[in-house]
């Protein structure tokens, strides 16, 4: 009997696995058992807490805290930025890939150079964009400032996302459109018609990333809204409001909350999960 040779590269590359979701998995262990611990630590000598709550602390979270008025706001502000930064990705996209038109490659190109800039250099920029604006002034409109947030998520994520997009619609057999062209269709019912049914794949991972970068960000909230209430405030700067002092930081309520905020976002992603798939693989094929 022969015996088995053992793949050494396959147990190297099992181990590696193995290791990167501990790392992964081991913080939200951490996350999820502080959630249900009644002590305001975010240790446990055991697995399972000692003083252990099923609902504790999520009552003293909405009750003690603005919570769900945070996730109104954020989810607001990710909803709208998915929908616009998705709209106009999706139109761009095709505009790259299937129309030729004067400095057509420059502007691509420019869309490459842009994300090199650092997002942070622009604080300054945007700081005195806000100021002309007057949404630090004491009587400015809060939607104003709100409107003002989602517009920085939006057009900061289009040059990233119109080229995933240009991408995919590349990759799209151009004989599609000839053919639509010979039958007498235009640009319209060649993009309504026939790509958009197509690019659905992509669509959904842009929808995606556009719906989750306003809900972890830190920095922009910080940067609009720290002198608001604390009913303005979005999920992320509210639940660090909560651990900001160490002496009366309420590390639960933070687990609790950072629990919650994951529920919308995994359950989109369910959703979309056969789509997103098929995006991220061909997105890439055609530049």
């Amino acid at each position: 009997m022969k015996k088995k040779k053992i793949d050494i590269k396959l147990i190297i590359t099992y181990i590696i696995l193995s290791v990167v979701a501990i790392v992964i998995l081991f913080p939200l262990l951490v996350t999820v058992m502080s959630a249900f611990n009644g002590s305001n630590t975010l240790y446990s000598a055991s697995l399972i807490p000692e003083n252990f709550t099923l609902i504790g602390n999520f009552q003293r979270l909405f009750t003690e805290t603005s919570y769900l008025r945070w996730y109104f706001n954020t989810f607001s502000v990710a909803t709208i930025t998915m929908v616009c930064g998705t709209f106009v990705v999706t139109i761009m996209g095709y505009v790259y890939s299937r129309l030729r038109f004067k400095y057509r490659r420059v502007s691509v190109l420019s869309l490459l150079l842009v994300q090199i800039i650092p997002a942070g250099s622009t604080l300054i920029a945007l700081y005195a964009i806000a100021q002309s604006l007057g949404i630090y002034s004491s009587d400015n409109p809060v939607l104003l400032t709100y409107m003002f947030m989602i517009l920085i998520y939006t057009t900061g994520a289009i040059p990233m996302n119109t080229l995933l997009m240009k991408g995919y619609y590349d990759s799209i057999p151009r004989d599609l459109d000839e053919s639509a062209k010979i039958d007498g269709a235009g640009h319209l019912q060649i993009f309504k018609e026939i790509m958009l049914p197509l690019v659905k794949p992509m669509i959904s991972v842009i929808a995606l990333f556009s719906f989750m970068g306003p809900i972890g960000d830190v920095i922009m909230p910080n940067f609009l809204i720290s002198s608001l209430s604390s009913d303005h405030k979005t999920l992320a700067t509210g639940l660090i409001a909560l651990i900001a002092s160490p002496k009366d930081a309420s590390f639960n309520l933070f687990a609790a909350g950072s629990i919650l905020v994951a529920i919308p976002a995994v359950l989109l992603f369910y959703k979309l999960q056969r789509h997103i798939m098929g995006g991220l693989t061909s997105g890439g094929v055609k530049g």
